[in-house]
């Protein structure tokens, strides 16, 4: 159990493309955990805390189990709803609209460069350069602006967070 087993499952699945302007655009990636959502009509309309559809899908459950045991294992304290993972994204800068708290986040894969850059609050000067390869980084990604340096190689993040 660990990085190896979560790598090598991250390697055999198909991700999707997602799309959201705030992070840079089309890129390959899938939620699991509670998302926050539109739902229903009329009266009955408004944001709802669900779990993703993606969730129940048999093709992640693997993953997604794995994923829980690596930070587990790193902080069996961390408080986090959702898991967002990705695959070679390389994020603009920006600050995340729905996560609430602390973040937690982890690189996998071969390559090289990749860093996490945080800014101060103002998203003018850099406050932190991450290295994120097989290293966890905790992060206020709902009030700090932040981005990803430049890489070569197959990257995925795994971002745990609270929405």
């Amino acid at each position: 159990m660990g990085k190896e087993e979560l790598l090598k499952e991250l390697n055999k699945l198909e991700f999707p493309q997602q799309t959201r302007s705030n992070v840079g655009g089309t890129y390959k990636g899938f939620v699991l955990g509670r998302i926050t959502s539109w739902a229903g009509t009329g009266d009955k309309a408004g944001y709802r805390k669900i779990p993703s559809i993606k969730t129940g899908q048999p093709k992640y459950k693997e993953v997604y189990k794995l994923a829980r045991q690596l930070i587990k294992a790193h902080d069996p304290n961390f408080k986090y709803t959702t898991i967002q993972f990705n695959k070679n994204h390389k994020s603009a800068k920006h600050v995340d609209g729905r996560n609430v708290g602390m973040s937690m986040m982890i690189g996998l894969g071969n390559y090289t460069g990749g860093e996490l850059f945080i800014y101060n609050e103002d998203g003018k000067t850099i406050k932190k350069k991450a290295i994120t390869k097989n290293r966890w980084i905790k992060f206020n990604g709902s009030i700090y602006p932040h981005k990803t340096a430049s890489f070569s190689g197959t990257r995925y993040t795994l971002i745990y967070f609270k929405n």
